[in-house]
């Protein structure tokens, strides 16, 4: 009788706490969204989007001797013809990124005026309706209210997910899409019967199961067309069918699979029209890091789920905290596995360790740094979520007191350390996932102090993305030099301050050697210099 009484107290805590945490979630996803910095990666998603050329921009800036921040801004805007077809030419010219968020971010910016609010409006949708899709997807996973509720407290106040809640970029919809995919392989794999009042083993109608295996085809295909990263998650789901499931289950995945590969083939026929760019957008993943710096990132990437301060890779806590949320899903897993049924653990350890290894063992076997980004990792980071909810709510619901104790502390401890990060990340300009962007709030408040500045920006990779990244923050006439990499023009006389981004050792000498002063670091460790 108390430990029924205890489960009740317990239970109404929980349904409390899963309000609160819903409404602190939505809040956090639309607080100071419009005012972080707008870095390298969603400037281009705006110039695609738009219907611009990013080596066309670049033409133009350079035939100008100087362009003003309110030019860079330009291109963050409509160009007169405003034409569909351009938007498809730019997305089509980059392969690497299938267009289905782009697109979605063309018809919604045309019903509003381009702007940052505009585009990162979009992923803030998608950024809460994860929360009722984790509800959902719970149902399927462990088919219990209460670990959905678990759960959803946990994925509102994640610090990783407000991240890409506020990015213009397509991670915060492939979260969805994963969401939703798992949600329906679940569903499928146990349509083929239900249970009758009378426990007698009945076949669902036809009708209905092949209705179910199209929406899995279906959100299979949309996941294709968000990023080509989701043949991980398929592969983890072959694994599960093929380990879990009858022979009929695994024909009907397989067809469900070229269903879904029929519909992503006319961007496959653009990758294969195009396949040098590809190639050359994702060379960047061959650079070799030093292995201690990959583990370091892997233990962030898991650690970045509950708990994330943004602190340097260098920090103490990059050696502390990572190391303890992993024994935390290690115990949870462990203890899972003496309650859980074989198939749903299958399910969760194949969409947690397979999208994980796909990223990881490459490097690991002909080296390169597919696995330092952690948006990459989104399929495995979403089933640790739910891993830890099933594990605490056989906690917190346990007849025993002190399961319940510790049960309840640890989720106050994980809700504790997620509102925290989050809150921090909210309330900053800046954050780890702006890259090399990461320092362009403190670039423009250092150059907007100048009265008459100029700026110059060697365009190198990420060069132009950065430039405009920095118009955003610095006043509108603040004048820029771009120029290409090593081809450094006379720079033009008549200002205030003299300001150089991103500098290394033979832009330095040049400038230098053309002005005869000296390159210092403007302000603090970040990239901008200043000729004196």
């Amino acid at each position: 009788m108390v430990s029924s009484r205890s489960i009740a107290a317990v239970k109404k805590r929980l349904q409390l706490c899963f309000i609160v945490c819903l409404l602190i979630g939505v809040i956090l996803r639309c607080t100071n969204a419009a005012h972080k910095v707008y870095w390298h990666d969603e400037v281009f998603t705006t110039v695609r989007v738009l219907g611009h050329q990013g080596q066309v921009i670049e033409d133009q800036v350079l035939k100008k001797s100087v362009v003003s921040a309110s030019e860079l801004q330009a291109f963050q805007q409509f160009p007169e013809t405003r034409r569909w077809s351009d938007t498809w030419s730019a997305l089509a010219s980059h392969p690497e990124h299938p267009p289905l968020f782009y697109l979605l971010e063309r018809l919604w910016v045309g019903l509003f005026s381009p702007s940052v609010t505009a585009f990162r409006a979009l992923a803030v949708m998608f950024g809460l309706g994860l929360l009722p899709l984790t509800y959902w997807l719970c149902q399927q996973l462990w088919q219990d209210h209460w670990t959905g509720l678990i759960a959803t407290c946990l994925m509102a106040l994640s610090p990783v997910q407000l991240l890409y809640a506020q990015e213009a970029r397509e991670y915060s919809l492939w979260a969805c899409l994963i969401l939703l995919t798992n949600g329906y392989l679940l569903r499928v794999m146990r349509s083929p019967w239900r249970y009758s009042s009378e426990a007698v083993v009945v076949r669902s109608p036809k009708m209905t199961v092949v209705r179910q295996w199209g929406l899995y085809s279906l959100s299979l295909a949309l996941m294709f067309y968000t990023t080509l990263l989701s043949v991980l998650v398929v592969i983890a789901h072959g694994l599960y069918v093929l380990i879990s499931g009858s022979r009929h289950q695994w024909q009907r995945w397989a067809v469900s699979l070229g269903a879904a590969l029929l519909l992503f083939s006319p961007w496959m026929v653009v990758m294969v029209g195009r396949s040098a760019k590809l190639e050359s957008a994702t060379e960047w993943t061959s650079f070799r890091q030093p292995l201690g710096q990959l583990v370091r990132f892997w233990g962030l990437h898991l650690s970045s789920t509950v708990i994330d301060f943004g602190l340097p890779i260098e920090a103490l806590y990059t050696y502390l905290v990572p190391p303890l949320v992993l024994v935390l899903l290690l115990v949870a897993l462990g203890q899972l596995l003496l309650v859980t049924p074989p198939t749903t653990m299958a399910f969760c350890l194949m969409v947690l360790m397979v999208p994980a290894l796909g990223l990881i063992l490459p490097d690991l076997i002909n080296g390169g740094q597919l696995s330092i980004s952690t948006r990459y990792f989104m399929p495995s980071l979403l089933i640790v979520t739910l891993i830890l909810a099933g594990w605490l709510r056989q906690l917190m619901l346990s007849d025993r007191r002190v399961y319940r104790v510790w049960g309840q502390g640890i989720f106050a401890l994980l809700l504790t350390a997620g509102l925290v990060s989050a809150t921090l990340s909210a309330a900053s300009f800046t954050w780890w996932n702006k890259n090399s962007s990461y320092h362009v709030h403190k670039m423009g408040e250092v150059i907007g102090q100048s009265e008459n500045p100029l700026v110059l920006s060697e365009l190198t990779s990420t060069g132009l993305g950065n430039a405009i990244s920095l118009s955003y923050v610095v006043p509108p006439e603040t004048a820029f030099v771009l120029f290409t990499y090593g081809q450094l023009p006379e720079i033009p006389m008549g200002y205030s301050d003299y300001f150089v981004t991103y500098a290394r050792g033979e832009l330095i000498d040049a400038i230098s050697s053309q002005t005869g002063k000296s390159l210092i670091p403007a302000q603090g460790s970040y990239e901008l210099w200043r000729l004196e």
